[in-house]
């Protein structure tokens, strides 16, 4: 597979952009090189009942706890040229479910993950002279909200959310318009450069991806309105390894891969017409291949935001968001594809449900109406509770084994709420509780319909 081990692309046009920014460098008198230092430590302990939504199931409840820590480093040798590199290990102990109750072999409560570096890029900056900025190597990628665009290695949880990549960035400053180019190169595992110090390779992706991004963001065609547009390329080729079985940070769990082509248009908007109202809405239409079926899907995602602007910072949201799913009359697939957007945007606690028929953190056949209220309480800690109600667009699912897990008797997937606590007590503490509990619809099956809760506690230490 040319995407596995192919990191010598990096290098050559790494070495190319090099000399073209310290020839732009020596233009101007030798700046300064700085370095500055970093760290933290993310600790949490994590309770969930029913993955799966069946209490009978020995690996229903599920109690763990995550110790991630970073180091790093960003040196600039010149006012043109930043390098980031960022150094990175997170073990889990679980309490539950034990050892002999997991369904496959290998399993441990103890598990101490890899080594590795999750960020290490280089960054071109006014490249020749131009508003042309470069960024080379292992870096995290955010688009808009990140409904699309953010989570390269879905199923480590949310230990990195890397992507190997270049990306080109043009400044238009006289038209209030920035352009980037993007080339994404994902491997299914921790395995090739720069892969773990420790020895231990993970598996971060189903399958092994390549992708390409042009993103348009526009601030001057309307006022207080930021204007998106994008067109997305992502090819999917299956990972050879023997066996389906992906392993994250030790739980595992079946996760089929992808392959095909998948191309998706859409456009996003951002407004603050007034003071109290924030507006947000964002589309795209997919087409392509996925797993030898004709693509056809379309997504849709907005929240209107009321605030009341007092001295606690009350505000209310409403948001909906629709995710087409497969019609059962129909030879392709309409099912959404979140792309690298498999992150938990909206419920902790779905993350894991929906393995029942797509895969860990892939949201899609969705229909989400969404109330919510915020409230500063403290000057130090935001308090936030939401509701949605679930539907699902149809009657089907990823793969026909898959549909054991579904009755068939509705679209209505349930009630969740869900409630954080989040708090900055100063630049270097800071953390959050939150919990959320879902009462399932009879769109599952009825041996799937038991309540299922989340809850974390979470402490984030920063030097």
């Amino acid at each position: 597979m040319t995407s596995r081990r192919s990191s010598t692309w990096l290098a050559a046009l790494a070495a190319a952009l090099f000399s073209a920014g310290v020839s732009a460098g020596t233009q101007e008198a030798e700046a300064i090189s700085s370095f500055k230092p970093g760290a933290d430590l993310r600790l949490r302990q994590v309770f969930i009942g029913n993955v799966g939504l069946n209490d009978q199931s020995p690996t229903a409840d599920r109690t763990f706890q995550r110790y991630r820590g970073r180091t790093w480093g960003i040196y600039a040798p010149t006012d043109h040229i930043v390098g980031t590199a960022r150094l990175m290990w997170e073990g889990r102990h679980y309490n539950k479910p034990k050892e002999n109750q997991w369904p496959v072999p290998g399993f441990e409560t103890w598990y101490d993950g890899g080594l590795f570096f999750d960020l290490l890029e280089v960054a071109f900056n006014d490249i020749g002279g131009a508003p042309l900025s470069v960024k080379l190597g292992r870096q995290e990628i955010i688009l808009g909200n990140g409904w699309l665009v953010l989570e390269g290695t879905p199923i480590d949880g949310s230990r990195t959310i890397y992507f190997d990549a270049a990306r080109a960035t043009y400044n238009l400053a006289s038209i209030g318009t920035t352009l980037d180019l993007i080339y994404l190169n994902q491997d299914a595992d921790t395995g090739r450069f720069p892969s773990p110090l420790n020895g231990v390779i993970e598996d971060q992706i189903e399958q092994d991806e390549t992708g390409a991004i042009l993103y348009a963001r526009n601030k001057s065609l309307v006022k207080a309105t930021d204007l998106d547009a994008y067109l997305i390329y992502k090819s999917s080729t299956p990972d050879n390894t023997p066996g389906n079985i992906r392993v994250n940070n030790g739980a595992p769990f079946p996760s089929p891969p992808d392959s095909g082509v998948a191309y998706t248009v859409g456009m996003r908007a951002e407004s603050k017409p007034t003071p109290r109202w924030a507006l947000r809405a964002e589309g795209a239409y997919q087409w392509g291949t996925r797993n030898n079926a004709d693509l056809d899907a379309f997504g849709f995602n907005g929240r209107a935001t009321y605030s009341l602007n007092d001295p606690l910072a009350n505000r209310f949201h409403l948001g909906y968001e629709f995710l087409s799913g497969n019609d059962p009359d129909s030879n392709g697939t309409q099912a959404f594809d979140p792309l690298w957007g498999r992150w938990p945007q909206w419920s902790e606690l779905m993350i894991y449900q929906w393995p029942l028929e797509s895969r860990v953190g892939e949201a899609t056949n969705l229909s989400r109406l969404n109330l919510g209220w915020g409230i500063q309480a403290h000057p130090t800690t935001l308090v936030t509770v939401d509701y949605h109600a679930l539907w699902a667009d149809e009657m089907t699912t990823r793969t026909p084994a898959q549909l054991v897990n579904l009755s068939g008797e509705s679209r209505f997937r349930g009630h969740l709420a869900a409630v954080w606590v989040k708090t900055k007590l100063s630049k270097h503490v800071a953390g959050h509780l939150v919990a959320e509990y879902l009462w399932p619809g009879d769109y599952y099956a009825e041996n799937r319909r038991d309540e299922s809760y989340f809850v974390r506690a979470e402490l984030n230490l920063t030097w």
